[in-house]
């Protein structure tokens, strides 16, 4: 059962949502993974928390002319 702001995402929704393929989808839900275990979160292989995704990719706290990487 699906809603229309799931808290999981999978690697279709990050695809969409950042608009990049799906293997590269797959390779930012593990980096964000890593980062969230590293933070000692547990995660789910193959999903990824929105919040976590939209905080990291489109927050303005980080800078707005997408230059914080």
């Amino acid at each position: 059962m699906k809603t229309e702001k799931s808290r999981l995402l999978g690697a279709a929704e990050v695809s969409e949502r950042l608009g990049v393929c799906r293997s590269k989808a797959y390779k930012i839900i593990q980096e964000l993974n890593s980062m969230m275990e590293s933070k000692g979160y547990k995660t789910i292989p193959g999903r990824v928390g929105s919040k976590i995704l939209e905080e990291t990719y489109f927050s303005k706290e980080k800078g707005c002319d997408g230059n914080d990487r």
